[in-house]
């Protein structure tokens, strides 16, 4: 083995399982927040820059819009009637007993939206944001990302299993017998 594969292994090695490890923290913890009862976007604006960036997953859990308070990153439908979601800071909030009427704007935007929620109504309000994720997500949503998703783990698998098949046994070293004393 050369001194430049002996560096190299174990620093692939350990790439490998941080890799390996913070994807499965990320999962789990995705997971664990919908079993919860809350929801992850993937945030494809910079409206929120530089509190949320472009391309990071932020979680929300369902409030009731009494719950709301100035200051907070809350998700709801665009006011416009499209149904896309927005996810923007509450600049203000004024209730008249029917409904909850509210002003947010993204911290890089320089416009206010106003919209409202029946008293009884829900908004998603922002408590975890992971950094990037997103990108990842997003690419798992195209033919090229599924076969990375699919395919390749697959075929290093199958790979791994028949290299543990065709390999061949090593014996194990013996040390020559020594003669019994007497």
């Amino acid at each position: 083995m050369t001194a430049a594969r002996t560096v190299l292994r174990p620093a692939g090695i350990t790439v490998f399982w941080a890799l390996a490890t913070v994807t499965v923290i990320v999962v789990v913890t995705l997971a664990v927040a919908a079993a919860l009862g809350s929801r992850s976007f993937t945030v494809m604006s910079g409206s929120m820059e530089p509190a949320i960036d472009t391309g990071d997953v932020i979680v929300t859990s369902r409030i009731a819009p009494s719950e709301a308070r100035v200051g907070q990153v809350v998700s709801f439908r665009d006011p416009s009637g499209t149904k896309k979601l927005i996810t923007h800071r509450v600049r203000r909030i004024r209730n008249d007993g029917r409904s909850y009427r509210f002003s947010t704007k993204g911290d890089a935007n320089n416009t206010l939206e106003r919209w409202s929620v029946p008293a009884d109504g829900t908004i998603g309000r922002v408590w975890l944001k992971i950094p990037k994720v997103g990108y990842a997500l997003a690419q798992t949503r195209t033919p090229l990302g599924r076969i990375i998703l699919v395919v390749i783990p697959a075929a290093l698998l199958a790979m791994l299993e028949l290299r543990h098949i065709w390999r061949p046994t090593r014996r194990p070293r013996t040390t020559p017998a020594t003669p019994p004393q007497v």
